[in-house]
């Protein structure tokens, strides 16, 4: 039986976002990534560059993100299909209404 691989660096038809939070969800920066890029290499280079300005990654990030370090400050760096700027609802709820 093949083993599992999880599906943040397939190749999409869609554009995907490598956004860097701070702990309370705001957007830091943000680099949009044309449908098909190379996701994985894209993740590499920002964690790169970071790394040149002194942020160590706390772990791999093979599942779409990885929390940084530098001194005692740590952020989010996170592969994702959703603009961050959007602001539309992420989430179905019964109790809003359709009514406008």
């Amino acid at each position: 039986m093949g083993r599992y691989t999880f599906p943040a660096f397939n190749r999409a038809s869609t554009p995907r976002y490598v956004v860097l939070w701070d702990l309370h969800w705001h957007v830091i920066e943000c680099q949009r990534l044309e449908p098909a890029a190379d996701l994985s290499g894209a993740m590499a280079a920002t964690i790169d560059r970071l790394a040149a300005d002194g942020w160590k990654a706390e772990a791999t990030p093979k599942y779409g993100f990885v929390f940084i370090r530098r001194d005692t400050e740590r952020r989010l760096l996170m592969l994702t299909p959703r603009d961050p700027y959007d602001i539309a609802p992420q989430a179905f709820s019964p109790f809003r209404s359709k009514m406008r």
